[in-house]
């Protein structure tokens, strides 16, 4: 008879499986790393696997979420109505310090991943929490979709930061972090 789990042990079961995908991710692309693999790191049966996630696609997706929740806590941490420098600040902390989604998937795994789940699973939140962000610190003058796609354009930049100079790099999050800052606060 299959183990019935109570609410606890499945977001506690979710949560490890979340945990050892991205541990997985540190060391191999997402398209090397099987069901069973990742069902077997955690201690459960790939069919267990299936009760939580319908898919690999959908598991994957979901921690994708997940990294992007994880990078959006020091931003929803600043103050209301927080300053340029501030906000400069958290996105430079964010994208020199952490990785984003563009560190684990390419844009065309991303895509695939997203074009194999049903269409409830497709939403994508980014413009929504850009709009949350921008009513969070008041003020915000700046477009939710120009600031997801100047976030977008330094998580890329993140994920080549191998390929360049270390000290471009950091120069250049910094002035693009802090035009973002600008742009957020001020629209321009």
């Amino acid at each position: 008879m299959p183990k019935i789990f109570s609410e606890e042990d499945r977001d506690l079961l979710r949560q490890k499986l979340l945990d050892a995908g991205l541990a997985m991710l540190e060391k191999k692309p997402y398209k090397n790393i099987s069901v069973e693999e990742i069902a077997r790191e955690v201690g459960i049966a790939k069919g267990t696997f299936y009760n939580f996630y319908h898919s690999k696609e959908a598991f994957f997706y979901a921690l994708m979420q997940a990294i992007k929740e994880r990078n959006r806590a020091s931003l929803r941490a600043l103050p209301e109505n927080a300053s340029i420098s501030e906000i400069a600040d958290c996105l430079i902390n964010r994208y020199l310090n952490t990785k984003t989604v563009y560190d684990y998937f390419t844009p065309e795994e991303m895509k695939q991943i997203v074009r194999r789940l049903p269409d409830g699973d497709k939403a994508n939140d980014s413009a929504d929490f850009a709009a949350e962000l921008c009513a969070h610190i008041g003020g915000c003058k700046g477009q939710p979709h120009v600031i997801v796609d100047m976030c977008n354009i330094l998580g890329l930049a993140g994920a080549n930061r191998a390929i360049m100079d270390p000290d471009g790099f950091e120069k250049a999050i910094r002035t693009f972090c802090t035009a973002l800052a600008s742009y957020i606060v001020k629209g321009e």
